[in-house]
This record gives structure tokens, C-alpha cells and sequence, in this order.
């Protein structure tokens, strides 16, 4: 017997379990991450000059208008 792997694309959500103190309820919601400038003054990411409309998710644990990090 064959069994099939199935592969996902991407990142999987966190848990998100005691992360939202004690709000409820507490989910993984995922938001865009910003271009950061390194302490040096690095440039930005050629990806974020070379594509106007690249914009890269994070996820976040969510709980009402409240985010948190997992």
C-alpha cells in the first residue's frame, strides 16, 4: 500500500495557546512584515525594490484588535 506525502507551500501556523495573556479568543492570523533597515543603514532587500508588489506575510497570534507574537 502506496501512501500519498502531501506538501504545503508556505509556513504553518503557530500555536497560538497562552500566547494572548489572558484574552480569548487567541488565533494565528497572518499579517505583512514590513522592510526593515539594518542599525548599519543596509539597504533594503533587492526583493522589495525589484517587485513593487512582493509583500511578504508573518504570522501573528490574534485576540480582538490585539496582536502578539507566537
Amino acid at each position: 500500500m502506496v501512501q500519498e506525502r502531501k506538501f504545503r507551500i508556505g509556513s504553518t501556523p503557530p500555536s497560538c495557546h497562552n500566547r494572548c495573556n489572558s484574552c480569548s479568543p487567541c488565533m494565528a492570523v497572518q499579517v505583512p512584515t514590513l522592510p526593515v533597515r539594518s542599525s548599519s543603514g543596509a539597504p533594503l532587500r533587492a526583493s522589495y525594490i525589484m517587485y513593487s508588489n512582493y509583500k511578504p506575510l508573518g504570522w501573528k497570534c490574534q485576540c480582538g484588535n490585539q496582536l502578539f507574537n507566537p
